[in-house]
């Protein structure tokens, strides 16, 4: 049976290794949907703050799928997606398919 941890804090270990999941993430996302490297930057910030808080809401919830050393993974990708997701939707769209967009019409 799995037993709920009372302290949901990330060691130093796993805070590093979350912002480097985190990170590769947000990379991966910007391939995919380009931009440039202010949008980049956007994406890490998000995907931090999205993993750490789907870790957060994954240990308070006591949602124990995918643990990974003192990370709640599953919960942690996520909250990343999710944070992403929506970034890429807030954001504007690139200046560059503004400027195509404009030329056609």
């Amino acid at each position: 049976m799995l037993r709920r941890r009372d302290n949901p804090s990330v060691t130093l270990h796993g805070f590093i290794l979350g912002l480097t999941i985190a990170s590769a993430c947000a990379f991966l996302f910007h391939i995919l949907r380009g931009g440039s490297l202010k949008r980049l930057v956007i994406y890490m910030v998000s995907a931090w703050v999205g993993f750490f808080s789907g870790h957060l809401l994954g240990e308070l919830i006591n949602w124990q799928l995918l643990r990974l050393g003192s990370i709640n993974l599953f919960p942690a990708l996520l909250g990343t997606l999710l944070s992403l997701v929506l970034t890429a939707v807030l954001i504007k769209p690139n200046s560059r398919s503004q400027n195509r967009s404009r030329r056609r019409q």
